[in-house]
């Protein structure tokens, strides 16, 4: 027999729920008619975009939502009075027994990162919820992964992989574009939509100083640049800038072959794809990973943690934490292959 509030393996019925009939029933709209959760979901994305929250994060938002109101649909549960602690916990144990064929080559389950984000938005739109008195109670406040552990990064390239990877864009104007965009991503650690959000008035180069405006939770922030990247911002302006430009008024730092606007998300993720391969890095690498490798190098070369969180632009300095893990691996691994005593046999 289960003990009380026990996960069950399949999803729980309104009429197990301890739910009075008159209730269950006014929970099923007629056939047509709009579903309460529906309208709310579209008050909270409004809502979040009110507060500035950038397009990618309402995006992600309204898909986990979306997939919960279609779980919740197959249930009849239309009306958010009626989704429990119980019924989250059951969403949760269908989301961790899900596998996907999304960027993989076999499928395989959902991710302990994608499960948290999804965990994230759900306490984010009932604890929205709670304080508008839609819901007595927010029965996602005590929702929790319970096995979760933070990921370390799956990739941080080596100095020797960082200076082969900057020295593989040509000499040409796209190459000396490809050559900032790389200086600065490995420079700064900025997230890939941040580096495409750069205007030219974000640079200070006097000071060596970039500013991200608006970055991840609509904060702002003011990173340093190095020397390198900085140099390679002023060969890229000078002499590749104003063949790819199609208006003086445009204001975008990095600028598209084909549009002569501001550089996508897209092409950045291309750009920093052909070059790894040129480069001879026989691993995936993305602008994500030169984040990474940013934080981790800072941090072996002695930064402060709390600089580098300020750096990378992370709300909690437990975020920032991750890659002393990765540090901290590193040196045993070089302790362990480097002191005479790892290599003697223990007795």
């Amino acid at each position: 027999m289960k003990a009380e509030g026990a996960v069950t393996d399949r999803p729980v019925r309104l009429e197990e729920a301890g739910l009075g009939e008159a209730i269950v029933a006014s929970a099923r709209p007629a056939a047509g008619q709009a579903s309460d959760l529906v309208g709310l979901v579209e008050r909270y994305l409004d809502h979040s975009r009110a507060l500035g929250r950038a397009r990618g994060t309402v995006a992600y938002r309204r898909v986990y939502l979306g997939q919960l109101l279609a779980w919740l649909d197959e249930l009849s549960i239309t009306r958010a009075q009626l989704v429990t602690a119980r019924v989250l916990a059951e969403y949760l144990a269908h989301l961790k027994a899900r596998v996907t064929h999304y960027k993989r080559e076999e499928p395989s389950p959902l991710s302990v990162k994608t499960l948290a984000a999804e965990a994230s938005v759900l306490r984010s739109f009932f604890a929205w919820c709670a304080q508008r008195r839609v819901v007595l109670f927010d029965p996602a406040e005590s929702l929790r992964l319970g096995d979760r552990t933070q990921p370390l990064p799956k990739a941080v390239l080596s100095e020797a992989e960082v200076r082969s990877l900057l020295a593989a864009p040509a000499r040409d104007a796209l190459g000396l574009r490809d050559r900032a965009m790389l200086e600065t991503l490995y420079s700064t650690g900025l997230r890939r939509a941040e580096l495409c959000a750069l205007d030219l008035y974000d640079l200070d180069q006097a000071v060596g100083l970039l500013r991200v405006r608006r970055g991840k939770g609509g904060r702002d922030r003011v990173v340093p640049i190095g020397g390198c990247a900085l140099a390679a911002i002023r060969r890229y302006l000078d002499t590749a800038r104003p063949d790819l430009v199609a208006s003086p008024k445009e204001p975008a730092l990095f600028l598209a072959a084909i549009t002569h606007r501001r550089l996508s998300v897209k092409t950045l993720n291309l750009v920093v794809r052909k070059h790894a391969a040129s480069a001879g890095i026989g691993r995936h690498v993305t602008p994500h990973v030169l984040r990474h490798t940013c934080a981790t190098h800072l941090l072996r070369g002695g930064a402060d943690i709390r600089h580098v969180q300020a750096i990378l632009g992370h709300a909690s300095v437990a975020t920032t934490q991750i890659y002393t893990r990765v540090a901290v691996e590193d040196l045993a691994a070089v302790h362990r292959r480097c002191h005479p005593r790892s290599r003697l046999k223990v007795p």
